[in-house]
């Protein structure tokens, strides 16, 4: 079959996200607290990435269907906490629906106001800068007001195959 034969081909959705599932990522909590309430509202994303040096960008997409991205949204401001190997349950917790998600979560204030996920390997503060759609994700460019690494070594919480899991070097 030669490649002009393939453009009009349509991906099976199923089966694109069975190979997916081969690609293992981070895993990142995004949280916020809204301006006016005052309540925090929090979710994870495993397609956080850095976009850019100069000026320090960052990136990750989140599905149409989500109910806390317009909540985050609407402050303008978030953090994003890379969670460590042992904090599966703060994933599950901000991966659930429903509200008051930080509620059974240890966390600090930023001085940029955003809530901090206590024992993460790395904060960033930052600042919406676009948002535009992508199938059927948004896809969220930020800038990146304050990072902070964490003090001690730990490894990240790695999502893989559907499971979760860490990194380990190599021998």
């Amino acid at each position: 079959m030669s490649a002009p034969a393939l453009e009009g081909r349509r991906i099976n959705s199923d089966t694109y996200r069975a190979v997916m599932r081969h690609l293992p990522t981070g895993v990142a909590a995004i949280c916020a607290t809204h301006p006016v309430t005052g309540e925090q509202n929090g979710m994870v994303v495993g397609t956080f990435a850095s976009l850019s040096m100069e000026p320090a960008l960052v990136t990750f997409s989140v599905m149409h269907s989500s109910t806390s991205w317009p909540k985050i949204t609407e402050s303008g401001t978030f953090s994003v906490s890379l969670l460590a190997e042992d904090q599966q349950q703060v994933c599950r917790a901000l991966s659930a629906k429903g509200e008051d998600k930080l509620n059974n979560i240890a966390w600090s204030e930023s001085a940029w106001g955003t809530p901090h996920v206590d024992g993460s390997l790395a904060w960033f503060d930052c600042r919406i800068e676009q948002q535009f759609t992508a199938g059927d994700h948004v896809v969220v460019i930020a800038s990146v007001l304050d990072m902070t690494p964490a003090e001690g070594a730990s490894t990240p919480l790695i999502f893989h195959g559907g499971r979760f899991g860490s990194f380990r070097e190599a021998a």
